[in-house]
C-alpha cells in the first residue's frame, strides 16, 4: 500500500513563500480579455492567476523576464480545456526549445505533444495539479512525483 504524506498548512505556506531565483513575468487571457505582460511578485500571485482561468480557452503564461529576444530562459503555460487544464513547461537554450506537455503517470510520457492538438486524457489535470506542477517548476525542482511529460523539440533559424 502506498502511504501519502499530508503537509501541514504551515509547510505549504512556506513552500508558496519561496521566491524563484530569476525575474519572471506573466500574461493571461481570461474570458477573452488579454492582460498584457506583468512582473511576477510572488508564487502566491501565480496561484491566484491560475485560479482565475475559469472559462474554457482561458490561459496564462509565466516566463523568464525579458525572454522576448533572449537566447535562453524558461516558460510555463496552462490552459482551461473545459474538462480540466493542460500544462506545458519549456526550457530555451539558444535556437532550441524543449517543451514538455505534462500529465499524470507514465501514460503522459507517450501521449504526444503536437502543436495545435488538444491534450490526451492523461494530460488533463485538475487545478490543484496545475498549481503543484507550476510551483515545483518555478522553484527549479522539476516535476513532482507521479507526473509524466511528452517532449517536443523546436529549432528556430
Amino acid at each position: 500500500m502506498l502511504d501519502t504524506l499530508a503537509l501541514p498548512d504551515t509547510q505549504l505556506e512556506l513552500m508558496l513563500g519561496v521566491q524563484p531565483e530569476e525575474s519572471l513575468e506573466w500574461q493571461a487571457q481570461r474570458n477573452r480579455h488579454y492582460t498584457g505582460w506583468h512582473d511576477v511578485e510572488s508564487t502566491d500571485q501565480l496561484v491566484a492567476i491560475a485560479q482565475s482561468i475559469t472559462h474554457e480557452n482561458d490561459w496564462f503564461t509565466v516566463q523568464t523576464k525579458d525572454l522576448h529576444g533572449q537566447p535562453s530562459g524558461r516558460y510555463a503555460q496552462a490552459a482551461n480545456t473545459g474538462n480540466g487544464y493542460m500544462v506545458e513547461v519549456a526550457q530555451i537554450n539558444g535556437q532550441t526549445t524543449h517543451n514538455w506537455r505534462i500529465g499524470l503517470g507514465t501514460a503522459a510520457d507517450g501521449a504526444g505533444n503536437k502543436p495545435h492538438k488538444g491534450p490526451k486524457a492523461s494530460q488533463i489535470l485538475s487545478l490543484a495539479a496545475v498549481m503543484e506542477v507550476l510551483v515545483s517548476w518555478l522553484h527549479g525542482r522539476g516535476l513532482p512525483l507521479g507526473y509524466g511529460a511528452a517532449l517536443r523539440i523546436y529549432h528556430s533559424a
